[in-house]
């Protein structure tokens, strides 16, 4: 049976957005679906079938531009409900820690493709839609929730990753690119690297010029996951959390702790028809 519940942030969307650096706290969801994260089955070994999924996201995601087809995945749009149907009826018991942390990103990522598609084209930003992200109507393993449930109530208080701001995508330009493939248990640790890496080598999110530091407005909103000691991977600083991804030129220069500022976050809709 499904469970349900209310958003548990309320407007802490408009919130984020009228003050610097406030932003939802990492605060674990009260539901049964936490508890099937945090204790799965002793025996849990089960795979969870992305195939579907990574085959849209390969022919509609222009990584490289940061861009999605959404004219042409919504002529797939069958394909990708089905897919986020089987998403739905998941046994998040049965799911190794990877595989279960594989699958809330692609939940993420592919309901927030199927919230556009649902207005498109209709929209110039995620934002036009009333609470895009506090609405709980999403169902991940049996149970409803909003996509900031997933984010701030399940991935980041249950996974402490920082990479996880480097890998769940919200149909923004000032977005991460959304990965053109599907996360998977066994390609996890490898493709949230990658992220990373790609993340801190766009200048469009870090931007070292002389001894100023420009990062993307994501790493002021949450900041204390990449210096939290609970979370994996941490620093002391931005600059320091960021050199373990970057190149060998410029590790050193963010190792030197530069001077940090924020640039302002673009929130228009990742059209690829609109990319320059």
């Amino acid at each position: 049976m499904r469970s349900s519940l209310l958003p548990l942030l309320g407007a802490a969307t408009l919130l984020l957005t009228a003050c610097g650096g406030c932003a939802p706290k990492a605060e674990r969801l009260d539901a049964p679906v936490t508890q099937q994260l945090e204790a799965p089955a002793a025996d849990a070994a089960a795979t969870f079938d992305h195939s579907a999924f990574d085959a849209l996201l390969k022919k509609h995601v222009r990584f490289e531009a940061g861009r999605v087809d959404y004219a042409g995945l919504q002529a797939d749009r069958a394909q990708l409900d089905a897919y986020l149907q089987r998403v739905a009826q998941a046994k998040l018991d049965t799911l190794s820690r990877e595989e279960a942390m594989a699958l809330l990103i692609n939940a993420y990522n592919g309901y927030t493709l199927q919230l556009i598609l649902e207005h498109y084209p209709n929209l110039k930003s995620i934002r036009d839609l009333e609470q895009p992200w506090d609405t709980a109507r999403y169902v991940v393993g049996g149970q409803t929730v909003s996509l900031n449930n997933i984010e701030h109530n399940l991935l980041r208080p249950v996974y402490k990753d920082p990479r996880i701001h480097f890998a769940v995508n919200c149909a923004s330009v000032g977005c991460p690119p959304l990965l053109n493939a599907a996360y998977t248990g066994a390609q996890l640790e490898a493709q949230l690297d990658a992220q990373a890496r790609a993340f801190v080598a766009n200048p469009r999110h870090v931007s070292l010029q002389g001894d100023t530091l420009t990062l993307s407005r994501i790493l002021e909103w949450y900041g204390d996951d990449f210096k939290n000691p609970e979370f994996k991977g941490h620093a002391p600083t931005l600059p320091a959390y960021l050199a373990a991804f970057a190149s060998p030129d410029l590790a050193p220069r963010l190792q030197a702790n530069p001077s940090v500022t924020f640039s302002e976050y673009d929130w228009s809709l990742n059209d690829a028809s609109g990319a320059p």
